[in-house]
């Protein structure tokens, strides 16, 4: 059997007792790092815990999965995802071939950044409009849809979550983001992000040196923040609660 278990965003501390248990019966314990990044003790820490070494994997196991799922054949095989396991395609692909293969699943839940992050910062969850993901930008890749699905979720009336690439065991940077996002609109012209547009950034979310902070393009842009993980958000026009919460629970930078 496979096991997929969502440790949520606060690593060993929203570990649920119910995943310890599954944890010490595990002949195998894998920690994904192909879909998000967390502190570097937490695979220790669980290491220490379950008295088991963790070995990681990554991006071309979970896409090629053949030995992972032969070995779940006879053995209780563990992955272990930051997060929500179901948030993500690729670990719903992996349920998929496990269940053609004839190998069952168990997947247990947990917080995710698209459930958590919309109330930390008072935004009303059921305003958030299907999240962007933002990838590194190349000479020959500059991807107009993260404009054009920006400017649809404003125009509804709905907020963005930005979700930033992984490279280097790290998610990009607030202001490398926001460089690509400007990079985007002088290509593209589409004229949804302006210099005077309002963004939120949330870094280490649920972690040890949260910040949650929000301010216009302009003044967030020119900010060396150097701070991962890290998502940010576009938001819609905000509703009077949402503007009181939003000054209450994050920084204004202005």
């Amino acid at each position: 059997m496979i096991h997929i278990l969502g440790i949520g965003l606060r690593g060993v501390d929203s570990v649920t007792l119910g995943e310890m248990r599954i944890l010490s019966k595990c002949e195998r314990i894998y920690f994904e790092t192909y879909t998000s990044v967390s502190p570097a003790e937490v695979v220790s820490e669980i290491s220490s815990i379950t008295s088991k070494h963790i070995f990681p994997l990554g991006r071309e196991d979970m896409e090629n999965p053949a030995e992972l799922l032969m070995e779940a054949r006879d053995h209780d095989v563990c992955i272990i995802v930051t997060g929500d396991p179901l948030s993500a395609t690729t670990h719903n692909q992996l349920r998929l071939d496990a269940i053609s293969a004839g190998v069952a699943v168990n997947v247990v839940e947990n917080a995710s950044i698209l459930t958590a992050l919309p109330g930390k910062v008072g935004l009303l969850p059921y305003r958030m409009g299907p999240p962007v993901s933002l990838p590194f930008l190349t000479e020959r890749f500059s991807p107009r849809s993260v404009l054009d699905k920006l400017g649809r979720n404003r125009q509804m009336g709905f907020h963005t979550i930005i979700l930033l690439d992984l490279k280097d065991n790290r998610t990009m940077y607030p202001e490398e983001a926001f460089s690509y996002l400007k990079q985007l609109e002088e290509r593209h012209g589409i004229g949804v992000v302006k210099n005077d547009s309002t963004f939120v950034v949330a870094s280490r979310v649920s972690q040890a040196g949260e910040n949650l902070s929000y301010g216009t393009f302009e003044k967030l842009s020119k900010i060396s923040w150097k701070t991962s993980p890290s998502s940010l958000i576009f938001p819609a026009d905000l509703t009077e609660k949402e503007s009181e919460f939003m000054g209450l629970f994050c920084t204004k930078l202005e």
